[in-house]
């Protein structure tokens, strides 16, 4: 039998335990993707009792339906759209003022809300009393007092999606904005009952808020709007009325259903805060705390991945062995060239997973804010958001997850610029590269070179900031606003998905066009002959020394560089493959054909020059662009180009 589907869209303001309730409702049972044209993540998922089956869709967190930002279209568009049969709002009850804003907005465009009262908790722990029964009398909606964090209320909260459903009787009282009620009629009266979904009442709000897409949606669809757009003209401090008078109604809503005491107690979260955010003490506690994350996720990979490269170099010989049958160039095509590129995507998993583990741990207990907080100005000073501090440490490990984790930040135009500034970050592959080649030509100065290989990536990241943000994003520097959450123990449920979904989607992602790639590339090194050296692929890497020979490269290093595309660490392979050596032999014979200038600019040009095949897979992934996409390969191409051409000029100039 059929299940009937009851659509919710789960909705509230940051940090008030949104995504926690909605992991907890729906475990596993939930994807991930984007909203249809947009870069912001859409997560549905699904609850299963009895006859129904519950559909939650997790609605950005916003603090208004005002038309600032993609996340607030989002969900306003969503709610008129879609029509969802029940909205949820998440409200942090210590908070509750605050939250009931949102509240005031969405009552403008849908009656079915059911109100998740989260944190009650922590509203007894401060103190304060509130009437939930006197506030549900008030508000003529339905609330459920919930502890997301301890599973508290959740099982009651699903009985109420299903009983609210069920009845289908809900009439919220409506927001009585005061003096403005007259303004709001005389506007009204120029309206239809409703302009493409939107009801008539919410159309004059948002047009005395000045909200840019009801304007436009008014110019385009009213014969008479030059008329009423003199009527709101006439009307000043339109934006301040209507928000004040929001928080009038509110006032009166929790008069006499919330008691604050009269001395309120300073909180364990504000006590931690004043060492966490101090200028100082913070900033050290954030060099301790990420110096310790490093530490130990490549400890904890080096542990792993050598086990799991073991485990897929047992499986290629199985699949060796198994693909006799087939004729040796498809038998090496499907081995050597398709598993190999499978085989590189899954060597990243624990490294992913380490990481996605701490950056979870960070989140949920609340400390990623402050880390953001602490690192803005920082990041300031490189012309990003205070928020990028996370996704470039996560760069440091592997660029995919790097570019993955740029979705803390809420501005498109700030999230574009850092995935372009990300894969200037030297990732483990890369340095393992340069190591190579520092070892060979300057022992003895090997590990001051690597330092100067980051300090090289940072000059890049702020000369490139500065000319993106400037000449080709064309914005200013947004600062950074945000709330501090409170402070909280981790939920091991809450993790695991969290990690379990980052994981899921970067072998989705990245996984389909590293195997074409690397299957293209099998083919371009073994055709027309097995010989590398007469191979289409070294034909490229010839054709390509009309552009790299003035950095000093040889066709050799040029051909390394192009394999190096699909993984970074395969440009070694592939030179020892040209010259038949590996290891020290392979170090000796790049000794006596280059010298140790044209070396180094190799490293610097193989840290800048475009991300791998992954990471290129992930950027259109989370851009959604073609354009955006091409753009990161030929930026970080062309300057890598410029810069390592200057850079060669100046060597030959003073090293001898």
């Amino acid at each position: 039998m059929e299940k009937i589907k009851i659509e919710v869209g789960l909705v509230g303001n940051p940090n008030v335990g949104k995504s926690t309730v909605f992991n907890q409702l729906t475990g596993l049972n939930q994807h991930t993707g984007n909203w249809p044209g947009k870069t912001v993540e859409k997560k549905v998922g699904y609850i299963e009792k009895g006859k129904y089956l519950i559909e939650i869709t997790d609605l950005p967190g916003i603090y208004s339906l005002t038309a600032n930002s993609i996340e607030e279209i989002i969900s306003r568009e969503y709610i008129v759209k879609e029509k969802p049969h029940l909205v949820l709002l998440i409200i942090d009850a210590s908070a509750i003022e605050r939250n009931l804003y949102l509240l005031s907005q969405l009552l403008e465009l849908t009656s079915n809300i059911i109100i998740g009262l989260n944190m009650i908790d922590i509203l007894q722990s401060k103190k304060y009393k509130l009437d939930i029964k006197k506030l549900e009398e008030r508000l003529g909606l339905p609330i459920v007092p919930m502890v997301a964090t301890k599973n508290i209320g959740l099982r009651e909260l699903v009985d109420k999606i299903i009983e609210i459903f069920e009845k289908d009787n809900l009439n919220p009282k409506r927001v009585n904005y005061g003096d403005l009620e007259n303004d709001l009629q005389e506007i009204e009266k120029y309206l239809p009952d409703r302009i493409e979904n939107y009801p008539r009442r919410w159309i004059a709000l948002k047009l005395l808020e000045g909200d840019t897409i009801t304007i436009d949606i008014c110019r385009n669809n009213l014969e008479n709007w030059l008329q009423l757009k003199e009527i709101i003209e006439r009307k000043e401090n339109n934006p301040i009325r209507v928000a004040s008078a929001r928080y009038s109604w509110i006032k009166k809503i929790l008069e006499g259903t919330l008691e604050r005491p009269k001395k309120q107690a300073i909180s364990w979260t504000e006590k931690i805060d004043e060492i966490l955010t101090h200028p100082i003490l913070g900033s050290i506690f954030a060099v301790i705390i990420i110096s310790l994350i490093f530490y130990l996720t490549f400890s904890i990979n080096d542990i792993f991945s050598s086990l799991l490269e073991s485990l897929l170099d047992q499986i290629g010989k199985v699949l060796l062995n198994l693909l006799n049958f087939l004729p040796p160039w498809w038998k090496s095509f499907l081995v050597n060239g398709v598993w190999q590129g499978v085989s590189t995507l899954l060597s990243f998993i624990p490294l992913i997973t380490v990481f996605f583990f701490f950056l979870a741990l960070l989140e949920d207990t609340g400390y990623l804010a402050r880390l953001a907080f602490i690192a803005d100005r920082l990041m300031h000073i490189l012309g990003l958001h205070g928020k990028s501090l996370i996704p470039l440490v996560i760069s440091f490990g592997c660029n995919v997850p790097g570019v993955m984790a740029t979705r803390t930040l809420e501005d498109e135009k700030d999230r574009v610029l850092l995935i372009i500034l990300d894969s200037f970050i030297p990732c483990v592959p890369r340095i393992l590269v340069a190591s190579f080649f520092l070892s060979i030509f300057f022992p003895d100065k090997a590990f001051i070179l690597l330092l100067s290989l980051y300090f090289i990536s940072f000059i890049s990241i702020f000369i490139s900031g500065k000319i993106l943000r400037r000449k080709v994003l064309k914005t200013s520097l947004t600062p950074l606003l945000m709330e501090l959450p409170i402070y909280k123990f981790p939920n091991p449920k809450i993790i695991m998905i969290y990690v379990w979904e980052k994981l899921k989607s970067f072998l989705i992602r990245a996984g389909t066009v590293m195997v074409i790639l690397s299957g293209i590339t099998w083919i371009l090194s073994h055709f027309p002959t097995d010989s590398i050296e007469n191979s289409v692929l070294a034909s490229i890497g010839k054709f390509s020394l009309l552009f790299l020979k003035p950095l000093g490269f040889n066709w050799e290093l040029a051909t390394g560089l192009i394999s190096g595309f699909i993984a970074k660490e395969a440009s070694l392979s592939t030179l020892g493959a040209i010259y038949g050596a590996s290891g020290n032999k392979l170090g000796e014979i790049l000794l006596g054909n280059i010298t140790p200038i044209t070396a180094f600019t190799f490293i610097v040009f193989q840290l800048l020059y475009i991300p791998c095949a992954a990471t290129v897979a992930t950027i259109y992934k989370e851009t959604r662009s073609i354009k955006w996409t091409l753009f990161s390969i030929f930026y970080s191409l062309s300057y890598a180009y410029i810069f390592t051409l200057f850079l060669n000029q100046v060597l030959s100039l003073f090293w001898r």
